[in-house]
């Protein structure tokens, strides 16, 4: 027995949603230890306490004698300028150590050319010449000194003198950079801390992509699209961020390096941009919303123009800025999202609201606002793992959301369909009965009928009180085998047994039928052509016709004139090419019919009880005329009396009913 679309469709995200819990926490659970012991290294691992001054070349151009002769002012543990076209320069002291094998590390890998000027201590305790040593991603990673993803240097430090060396950083990227000193094994191991929390890292987006790409092939929702994209783009730009591919993927390309980390990030933050934009619109935010998003992309071609012709720095100051506008607007405009669910909807505001509180504290920094920590090195890391995680569960809300909203439409239309196999069950019940009522009834009229001809025949035999009472029987008879016949065409109509033909025919002959079989032919005053081709249902015509004519004729006071008139009308006003039958009738003793009611099933005005009737015949003529595609209308016209007392007003009402119906 195979599964149905739906079934399995539940099944798989059901799956989904349980590997998807299971990998989360797995990997969360691995992840955050372990980031938190390589991004905070212990200071008593091996790590030199160290002096740090600073001091700014406004030109970028001071050599290192110029530099040598500057007054340095103290710096922080890690120095925070902003995006900066000058130089900084940065003098570290480290006191006399008897330790060996001393590393100087740099961070953040981004950096694009960092200069190192040190001294050697000779055998007899004197320093040598001053040495330059480069590092940074504008240099080869296969010309490094050491061969680690930390632009990492050996230091000669001396166990009875400081020992001092200079960095000099000039870069696109922010003026971020924290110099350490610390044993080549605290180095090694700071860098295998790295890696481990860099596969981890890569382990959880990866997998939130792969169950992503999962969902996309089960819901064909963009949005899930959009989310393996900027996963992977995240994991691409961690990639980056640690100087793997300047060492696996790019060792001997150092311009590439640093065209492609700039192009990454600000792809990412196009792709975010993306996946938020397409996030406002499914959640129906207002239109300025998706258009400032819109806008904010438009800066991409810009961007990149930028960096590949070696302008790369306003690209990056645009980036960081597009990136606080971008999540400053995302936190106003997620307020207005139109998000039923109260657990999924402060989700929403609260990764919205988490996301820009985070983006602020960390981004500012970047921008020289603020102090800085081992953790702004990296500011996209921690904030694009913690979107990767809420971005997976608000979709995933919002997929269980659908697929419970799914479940109880199933269950609705369950319920409706089982209901209306009831009623069909029952109205099939209700036709049968009313078939064989209609019958049996018709049979005893036939023969009242029959009896009371027979005794109209001999006429002679009655007096004219008794003939007058033969005349009543037969027009009861004749008055209930109408309802009869109506029962039954509305039965039909309603059962939807009622079917319609449309042929040529001559809808001038057929209202001359129909007005010769109704009960007084000789009050019926025609206008109207001779012949009229129409394509009609000839039996719809008939009964719609009949019913007015039938209302008219019992309806009017006795004797009066019923004026009939058929025209043909081109089209216009919405209606295609038509004919139209108008009946006109003065208003009898039931009086005049209420307009709003007069079409509905079972109506009767309240004088209209002193005539046999069904409250049938105008309910069949308008659903007839509707199943025909047209319509029927009533109209109420007051006319003036012809022979009104001099000095008096006095007027009739008459009822005019208008039947349209295409005639082709």
């Amino acid at each position: 027995m195979t599964q149905a679309p739906d079934t399995r469709r539940r099944t798989l995200l059901s799956c989904a949603t349980y590997w998807r819990w299971a990998a989360f926490w797995l990997w969360f659970g691995l992840l955050v230890p372990a980031l938190a012991h390589a991004s905070l290294p212990d200071p008593d691992n091996g790590q030199m306490t160290v002096e740090r001054a600073l001091w700014v070349d406004p030109t970028g151009e001071a050599s290192l004698e110029q530099a040598l002769e500057q007054v340095y002012a103290p710096a922080p543990r890690i120095v925070a300028r902003g995006y900066r076209a000058d130089a900084t320069w940065l003098r570290v002291t480290v006191p006399a150590t008897p330790a060996d094998n001393l590393w100087v590390t740099i961070q953040p890998l981004y950096l694009d050319d960092v200069q190192v000027f040190s001294r050697s201590w000779q055998p007899d305790g004197t320093r040598g010449p001053w040495t330059l040593r480069q590092e940074g991603d504008r240099h080869p990673f296969a010309g490094k000194e050491l061969r680690t993803l930390l632009f990492s240097l050996r230091l000669d430090t001396s166990p009875t003198e400081p020992t001092v060396f200079y960095v000099r950083l000039r870069t696109t990227s922010t003026h971020a950079m924290y110099v350490s000193v610390r044993t080549s094994t605290s180095a090694l191991d700071f860098e295998g801390q790295i890696l481990l929390g860099l596969g981890l890292y890569l382990g959880v987006v990866l997998v939130l992509a792969w169950m992503s790409a999962v969902r996309f092939v089960i819901t064909r929702d963009a949005l899930w699209a959009l989310n393996v994209l900027l996963q992977s783009g995240t994991a691409l730009l961690a990639v980056f961020y640690v100087g793997v591919s300047a060492k696996y993927l790019l060792p001997e390309a150092p311009r590439g390096v640093d065209q492609a980390m700039s192009t990454v990030l600000c792809g990412h933050v196009f792709l975010s941009v993306l996946y938020y934009r397409k996030f406002a619109a499914t959640f129906q935010a207002s239109s300025w919303v998706v258009w400032a998003y819109t806008l904010v992309l438009l800066a991409l071609p810009w961007q990149l123009w930028l960096i590949w012709n070696d302008q790369a720095r306003p690209a990056l100051v645009l980036n960081s800025n597009l990136l606080l506008l971008a999540s400053l607007l995302g936190m106003g405009a997620n307020w207005f999202f139109r998000i039923e669910d109260v657990r999924l909807r402060w989700t929403v505001r609260c990764t919205y609201t988490a996301q820009t509180v985070y983006l602020v504290v960390f981004v500012l920094p970047l921008l020289g606002v603020g102090q800085m920590t081992l953790l702004h090195l990296y500011p996209a890391l921690l904030v694009n793992l913690f979107a990767s995680v809420m971005q997976h569960l608000v979709l995933a809300r919002r997929d269980q959301l659908s697929l419970q909203a799914t479940q109880r439409l199933e269950r609705e239309m369950q319920a409706a369909q089982s209901e209306l196999r009831a009623q069909q069950a029952q109205l099939s019940v209700t036709t049968s009965f009313v078939g064989m009522l209609l019958h049996e009834l018709k049979n005893p009229l036939a023969s009242v009928r029959l009896a009371t001809l027979n005794l109209l025949r001999t006429a002679h035999q009655w007096s004219p009180d008794s003939i007058k009472r033969l005349g009543n029987i037969q027009a009861a008879v004749d008055g209930m085998d109408a309802v009869l016949d109506r029962c039954r065409q509305v039965d039909r109509l309603d059962s939807g047994a009622w079917t319609t033909a449309k042929v040529a025919t001559d809808a001038a002959g057929l209202l001359a039928d129909a007005m010769a079989r109704s009960a007084a032919p000789a009050r019926l005053r025609v206008e109207g052509p001779e012949q009229l081709a129409a394509h009609l249902d000839v039996q719809s015509f008939l009964t719609m016709v009949g019913n007015l004519l039938d209302n008219a004729l019992g309806y009017s006071p006795p004797g009066s004139m019923v004026d009939v008139k058929l025209t043909a009308h081109a089209g216009g006003h919405g209606r295609p090419e038509h004919l139209v039958v108008t009946v006109r009738n003065a208003v009898g003793k039931a009086g005049l019919p209420d307009a709003k009611q007069v079409f509905d099933k079972y109506y009767r005005s309240e004088g209209a009880h002193l005539r046999t009737g069904s409250g049938l015949g105008l309910y069949l003529v308008k659903n007839l005329a509707s199943l025909a595609g047209g319509g029927v209308d009533l109209q109420v016209e007051m006319q003036p009396l012809a022979d009104a007392a001099a000095g008096s007003v006095a007027s009739a009402s008459f009822v005019v009913f208008s039947l349209w119906l295409p005639c082709r």
